[in-house]
């Protein structure tokens, strides 16, 4: 097995990167078949991997997408016809209904990497309940006949139904590591008490509340950067009139620069609305970033992100949409350096023992190990008492 196709119908995306890029330095090459809505047109990426773009511009929020969504799965069936493959990665279920049907006729393996439960996250403004039920039981019917099903955090097994449990492998969205391991993680010191958040801005993750919560915080600097909707962008510009301590940069940054922005920072935050079914399981970058980072973290009640900060001690816990809760626990950080300090490196601990790519990825390329013969062989052989003895002749 060396050729795998990946699918991913929101592009570019920085978990999907990492998997690509991890496989790739095992051997494998890989090709993307990704949806361009129009985010990344512009932008000039340089990657290690094949990228084939269906391009058809759409927001992600707008009913146009179930309109579009057949002529997308017809790319990815005509795709993985024309296509030299011995694998499928589909990444949610968006990509994993019409490239399963290639892989059954074809009889080769293919893996369903869930990124968000797909009848949690979109929104149907007719009959919602009965329409996530409807795809909530095609998705877990389908998932059954996948090869392997990973996920992005434990707590998704009991979202996507305990029928399944027996063929999950769990690969955290933790990033890889921007220090090397010699190396100290630097204090950078900034004039002002720093917050930062850095990625897709929606209505559901808080945003605009604690630009709220700063805007009366005169000694913060509250710093907002990544694409978002114009009409949100709107309610966010028009909260932080006449607050000079809040920057908001609404448009695609790269991921680099993001991590420059977490590192100069003094705390991060990721909040999502827990009425949101997907959100309580929400697994986000931001979290394992901030404990890379050691940067202590604010995150919401609601979520499985709070067993981990608690679990951890890597950062404070506050009530969804809650102003009064959210300045407090800004202020308790900013007035005591030494909790700032030790939350953060208890998150790097955490970090380095448990939430790293590189265990992740070790995890990931198990999974490829099942089916490919030379890498089963090169395991074998590394474990043979005679082709140690050989190698000792």
């Amino acid at each position: 097995m060396k050729n795998i196709i990946m699918l991913r119908s929101h592009y570019p995306d920085t978990r999907l990167e990492k998997e690509a890029t991890a496989l790739i330095k095992s051997g494998y090459n890989v090709t993307l078949l990704v949806w361009d809505r129009g985010r990344v047109s512009e932008i000039q990426r340089s990657c290690p991997y094949r990228v084939k773009r269906f391009k058809l511009t759409v927001s992600p929020d707008s009913l146009k997408v179930c309109f579009y969504l057949p002529f997308w799965w017809l790319y990815i069936v005509f795709q993985l016809l024309i296509e030299k493959w011995d694998a499928i990665h589909a990444a949610d279920f968006d990509t994993f209904a019409p490239a399963l049907i290639v892989a059954k006729v074809t009889k080769k393996p293919i893996i369903y990497d869930i990124f968000d439960f797909y009848a949690d996250m979109i929104r149907f403004p007719i009959f919602p309940k009965i329409s996530r039920a409807f795809f909530a039981r095609i998705d877990r019917s389908l998932m059954r006949f996948a090869d392997v099903v990973i996920l992005p955090d434990d707590s998704r097994r009991e979202q996507v139904g305990p029928s399944n449990n027996e063929k999950i492998v769990t690969v955290v969205n933790a990033p890889s590591d921007i220090f090397s391991e010699n190396s100290v993680v630097p204090d950078f010191i900034s004039k002002s008490f720093t917050i930062f958040y850095g990625g897709y801005i929606t209505d559901d993750r808080g945003v605009d509340i604690i630009c709220q919560a700063v805007r009366s915080l005169s000694s913060v600097r509250l710093v907002i950067m990544g694409p978002c909707s114009e009409a949100y962008g709107s309610k966010l510009n028009n909260i932080c009139q006449n607050a000079p301590n809040i920057e908001l940069f609404l448009n695609w940054t790269p991921h680099e620069e993001i991590l420059k922005q977490a590192v100069a920072a003094d705390m991060l935050f990721a909040f999502y609305d827990p009425d949101i079914p997907n959100n309580k399981y929400a697994s986000p970058n931001k979290l394992f970033e901030a404990m890379m980072c050691s940067k202590p973290i604010l995150v919401n009640d609601g979520t499985s992100m709070v067993k981990i900060v608690r679990d951890q001690k890597c950062g404070l816990v506050v009530p969804y949409g809650d102003v009064e809760a959210i300045k407090h626990a800004i202020l308790t950080l900013k007035n005591d350096p030494a909790l700032c300090k030790r939350l953060g490196e208890n998150g790097r601990k955490a970090y380095e023992t448990k939430y790293n790519w590189r265990i992740m990825e070790e995890r990931l390329l198990g999974v490829y190990k099942k089916w490919d013969p030379e890498q089963r062989q090169a395991g074998v052989n590394a474990h043979s008492p005679h082709r140690t003895a050989r190698h000792r002749l």
